[in-house]
């Protein structure tokens, strides 16, 4: 069984409405859930799980999950509605219409088993936009380019910061001027290239 990503959240969202509700939801709560005007969106969906086994209906169309004999091993991804554009200068007239289902993973992470998370600590890249405990989306096996923020390894010891070159010679630039140029003693390897932030309020 191969469900898409948007399968796969219209099923949790119904286990999980399931479980907090004590019943099933209509194909109404589910459009409203996900941010489409016709019912016939997510009954296609519905009626895909029926097919893979996930769901059954009962002859009064109500749904139900289906216990699953086996667990599978690959990870579920977070996927969930896109609306927008946002204003982040004037206002603009609200968009109530999603324009579409957005996996976090996918939107975020190009090759999973070359990424990976990094927290940050301190101020050097403050005005890069990234702040002390913020988590830092690394790719290993990247070219890195001038101009773009690395995981710098500098005579052995991690940091993170912008990657620069002058005269030739490659240095580590922080995105702060509290804080000097970092040039290497010895060498400057690049463990990663950040590929974006998370960032929890």
């Amino acid at each position: 069984m191969s469900l898409t990503p948007h399968q796969r959240t219209v099923l949790n969202y119904i286990a999980e409405f399931q479980s907090k509700r004590g019943y099933s939801p209509s194909l109404a709560d589910l459009a409203v859930a996900f941010g489409v005007r016709s019912k016939n969106a997510v009954a296609k969906v519905v009626n895909t799980l029926v097919r893979e086994k996930q769901i059954e209906k009962d002859p009064k169309g109500r749904i139900k999950i289906l216990p699953q004999t086996t667990e599978s091993t690959e990870p579920i991804m977070l996927t969930l509605p896109l609306f927008g554009p946002i204003a982040a200068g004037f206002a603009a007239a609200a968009e109530e219409q999603a324009e579409e289902q957005v996996s976090l993973e996918d939107y975020l992470v190009r090759d999973r088993s070359s990424t990976f998370l990094l927290r940050v600590k301190g101020d050097s890249m403050i005005n890069a936009g990234i702040h002390e405990g913020d988590l830092v989306i690394v790719e290993r096996g990247t070219e890195p380019k001038i101009g773009q923020i690395v995981v710098g390894v500098l005579d052995g010891e991690f940091t993170l910061k912008t990657l620069k070159k002058d005269k030739g010679k490659y240095y580590l630039q922080a995105e702060n001027p509290d804080y000097p140029d970092l040039y290497a003693l010895d060498e400057l390897q690049v463990a990663g290239v950040v590929k974006g932030i998370v960032r929890k309020y």
